[in-house]
């Protein structure tokens, strides 16, 4: 800012001129006009008449530089010249009063705008320093939010690169901890297939062990049943001879005719059909004659046994009946046993080879009828009931093992009672011992009937094996629960007299 003062008096007077320099600052003014206030006073006393002009001229005082070298041009310049002024006393005194008037004037005037100057000069640096402050507060936060950026963004980079490297590692060791794992596994499975090879291997040899003692054992009891059985037969026989012997004294002794009773019993087993009612009603009849005090039981057992034993009627329905019949009579079971022994060799089961040449179609005919009514009463089992078999399903199993290790000759005969016997008792034995009668069943198929490949009377035997038909239960061996009409029981009882008229109560096939 610059402060130009003119005084309203002419620049030279008599010679006496004020030619100030520019840029000089207020101080530097002052300065000189107390100068030139001192120079005045020593004029005074000179007393000069030449009148004199002052010119001052103001400037901005921006700088303290500014004022050191003007305060050095002031002492070498020679700011006011006052050569041939000659001025009076009053003269110079209403001049000098002029002078200083419009000096003080000025210095006043200049003072204010001064001031005013600084001050808006003050505020606008105050403003430009607010705003320089304001702007380098606001670049701060910028820095300094620019700084927590950088950071975040290097603490996530940090710690992504920390989850890679431990994700790197947790990869790295499951890697080597899974293989571990594998060798161990491979070594564990290696070392459990050696000893499960070497277990194998033992329980082969103790298996092969074992079944070489069961053998052996199997042997050891098919022999001993065997025996037994033989020794049984032979009992049996007996008891049945001696049974006949008494009967036949009692007769001669009582004088007694007892053919009416053995015309009762053999009348009820006629008469016996599918029908659970009338087999029960057939119990009943039969037991009621056993009880009968008149007739003796010897003579009602032996009847009964060689009645039973001769009868073509419903192998199941017939040994329902005698299931409950020796429960309820248990001596009538040994005697009924040896009544089958007697009629076929082959419930014990043996063989004759030179009785078969003798052989007829109705021999044929009375083995297979003989050997399903045994098969029938082997695995009847009355479940439910007051009546147990005293010759139960374990005696059909240990006449097929039997039947298979005594029969040495496979011919028809044998290939015949084995089919009879299976048609009544293989579901009855499938039932109870499940796959060892079928590997019984594949054993014959196997080795039984090889032999008997080109006979054609081993058709039966074979259509039962391939068609499985053990596994179907027979017909006939569930009882039926509704009574047959009248009529039809008619028709029976007379074909069933017939029949027994035609034949004689008791055929020995053997």
């Amino acid at each position: 800012m610059r402060i130009v003062s003119e005084p309203h008096c002419p620049k030279s007077v008599q010679g006496f001129s004020y030619d100030p320099k520019p840029n000089r600052s207020f101080d530097c003014l002052v300065c000189e006009t107390e100068s030139f206030a001192k120079k005045l006073n020593a004029l005074k006393t000179a007393r000069s008449d030449r009148g004199f002009v002052v010119r001052v001229s103001e400037y901005d005082i921006d700088s303290d530089e500014d004022v050191e070298s003007a305060q050095e041009e002031e002492d070498s310049s020679q700011i006011c010249t006052c050569d041939n002024l000659y001025l009076s006393d009053d003269e110079f005194d209403h001049e000098l009063e002029y002078i200083m008037d419009k000096m003080d004037f000025a210095e006043n005037d200049h003072q204010t705008k001064s001031k005013e100057d600084i001050k808006n000069q003050v505020s606008v640096v105050e403003k430009e320093i607010l705003n320089e402050i304001e702007t380098s507060r606001s670049a701060l936060a910028r820095v300094e939010k620019y700084r927590e950026n950088r950071r975040e963004v290097e603490r996530r980079l940090d710690l992504q690169y920390k989850r890679k490297v431990a994700e790197a590692l947790d990869t790295h060791m499951s890697a080597v901890q899974r293989e571990h794992e594998i060798k161990s596994q491979i070594e564990e499975r290696k070392i459990r297939s050696e000893e499960a090879q070497e277990e194998a291997k033992k329980r082969e040899r103790a298996n092969q062990e074992e079944k070489i003692r069961q053998e052996k054992g199997e042997k050891e009891v098919i022999e001993r049943v065997s025996v037994v059985a033989l020794a049984l037969e032979k009992h049996r026989l007996k008891k049945l001879e001696g049974l006949e012997a008494m009967n036949q004294e009692l007769k001669s002794r009582l004088n007694q005719d007892f053919r009416s009773f053995e015309r009762s019993i053999g009348r009820s087993i006629r008469q016996i059909t599918g029908v659970k009612d009338t087999v029960d009603v057939k119990i009943n009849e039969i037991v009621k004659v056993f009880k009968d005090p008149r007739c003796p039981l010897s003579i009602s057992i032996a009847a009964f046994a060689k009645r039973m034993v001769s009868c073509r009627q419903n192998p199941f329905a017939c040994s329902y009946i005698i299931v409950y019949v020796t429960s309820k009579f248990p001596q009538a079971m040994d005697i009924l046993l040896a009544e089958f022994h007697k009629a076929c060799i082959y419930t014990l089961p043996n063989h004759d080879v030179n009785s078969q040449s003798m052989w007829d179609s109705d021999a044929y005919e009375r083995l297979d009828s003989t050997m399903r009514l045994y098969g029938a009463l082997v695995q009847t089992d009355i479940r439910g009931g007051n009546a147990t078999n005293l010759h139960g399903i374990e005696h059909g199993w240990a006449w097929l093992a039997r039947f298979f290790n005594n029969i040495s000759a496979i011919n028809i005969a044998t290939v015949t009672a084995l089919n009879a016997f299976l048609q009544t008792a293989g579901f009855g034995l499938h039932q109870r011992y499940k796959s060892q009668f079928v590997k019984v069943m594949n054993v014959v198929r196997e080795h039984f009937l090889t032999k008997l490949r080109e006979q054609k009377d081993i058709q039966l035997i074979t259509a039962y094996l391939d068609d499985r038909m053990y596994l179907k239960e027979p017909e006939g061996r569930t009882m039926k629960t509704r009574i047959l009409s009248a009529e039809f029981t008619a028709v029976l009882d007379q074909q069933n007299n017939n029949q027994h008229y035609q034949r004689n109560d008791y055929i020995d096939c053997y």
